[in-house]
């Protein structure tokens, strides 16, 4: 039977859950590639169970309370002691900084936006799902970031309320896509309603006049994310950058990327699951 997911501490100061050696230790074995995927998976079973979490860590002179037992980007920081996507972070850092704009849908922990709230930018770190919404606030107020604005939603084509698949071992991988959650990704999905609005709105709301860097990690739903909000934004709002993950491009109903270009934005990176594109002067 999976593990249920852990109810977040989000009241207890940072610092109050140490990651001691034994438990890195752990982590590492868990996410050693040299092994099989079944073996690891077997023994990310058992370390889950015994080393669930929460810990306190920093990463990259980032701090971070992480539930190790549930999400894949929390495993990463603790196994590594850094930040995941670190290729990544180093492609759209030149876009960021004081006085930049930083959208940040499917924020997950916060591995991106605390990172872009460090460089100087005004974040806007959208979340669908609550538990991991609340890990998300919990991380920027222990950074004492001021620039991040934290949206308990999920983002869509349109004003809708949809089920929200999601997997214990791995809550950061929540999906709108049913198909998702069969084959490679199997696993103990189940699905809870949540609210879904497109990002235009969410960009009134917050006043956005400009976006420098727009982030979608939305498992398999980014095309419902970008191409709504290309089609019906006025072009002054439409992201300088766009990093778009592209891992779970055959979910999507429409090509992003033919239409990305078709509006001028060409391909300045790539990574093994993501791309980054950039909007022509």
């Amino acid at each position: 039977m999976s593990q249920a997911a852990t109810l977040p501490d989000t009241s207890s100061p940072f610092g109050t859950y140490p990651a001691e050696r034994l438990v890195r230790a752990a982590w590492r074995l868990a996410d050693r590639h040299d092994l099989s995927r079944g073996l690891r998976k077997r023994i990310r079973g058992l370390v889950a169970r015994v080393f669930k979490g929460p810990y306190d860590l920093e990463a990259e002179g980032l701090r971070f309370r992480i539930y190790p037992g549930e999400n894949y980007d929390d495993r990463k920081i603790l196994a590594k002691g850094r930040l995941p996507e670190r290729k990544e972070h180093r492609l759209i850092a030149p876009y960021l900084g004081e006085g930049k704009v930083f959208v940040d849908v499917g924020a997950n922990i916060g591995s991106y936006s605390v990172f872009a709230a460090r460089s100087g930018a005004a974040v806007l770190a959208i979340e669908a799902n609550p538990q991991t919404a609340r890990k998300l606030s919990f991380n920027v107020e222990a950074n004492e970031l001021d620039t991040v604005r934290i949206v308990n939603s999920a983002v869509g084509p349109r004003e809708d309320t949809l089920p929200l698949w999601q997997e214990p071992s791995n809550c950061g991988f929540a999906t709108f896509v049913k198909d998702l959650t069969t084959g490679e990704w199997e696993g103990d999905w189940t699905a809870t309603f949540v609210k879904v609005r497109p990002l235009t709105a969410i960009a009134d709301e917050h006043g956005l006049t400009g976006i420098d860097v727009l982030k979608v990690d939305v498992e398999g739903f980014e095309d419902r994310v970008v191409l709504p909000f290309l089609r019906h934004a006025d072009r002054s709002l439409w992201p300088r950058v766009i990093l778009l993950e592209t891992n779970c491009r055959p979910y999507w109903t429409e090509d992003c990327i033919a239409e990305l270009a078709s509006r001028g934005y060409g391909t300045t990176g790539r990574t093994n699951d993501n791309m980054v594109f950039e909007l022509s002067a």
